[in-house]
């Protein structure tokens, strides 16, 4: 057996033992400007991927086991203005308590109709 499968029946028994919901960070840094990721990238093949961890460290796990989540956009950043979200992750076949949960924290921070700055 793989890794990632390994990996990933163990966080899904974990849902399956005992809790609904995951809450986390979108991602562990700001959105970065436009093109931020190609940093350094003339130093090594690996830099892009490094300069992207921050951006995929919550959500790329989900990915992998194929759990149900969403991100939403709760904040802005006071400084940039751009959003900064939460992940809500649900265990196999929740969609249902998943897409509810997200509804109302949508409704309470009325986000839909923020805009940040273009400039």
């Amino acid at each position: 057996m793989l890794k990632t499968q390994r990996l990933s029946r163990r966080i899904v028994e974990g849902f399956l033992a005992g809790f609904d919901l995951l809450v986390t960070p979108t991602m562990a840094c700001l959105p970065p400007r436009v093109g931020a990721w190609r940093a350094g990238t003339d130093g090594g093949p690996l830099a892009p991927l490094l300069n992207s961890y921050p951006m995929g460290v919550f959500t790329s796990v989900f990915n992998v086991t194929g759990q149900p989540a969403v991100s939403l956009p709760v904040r802005h950043d006071e400084a940039t203005g751009l959003p900064v979200g939460v992940q809500i992750v649900a265990a196999p076949w929740r969609e249902d308590l998943l897409l509810q949960v997200s509804r109302t924290l949508e409704l309470a921070h009325g986000w839909a109709d923020r805009r940040p700055p273009v400039g």
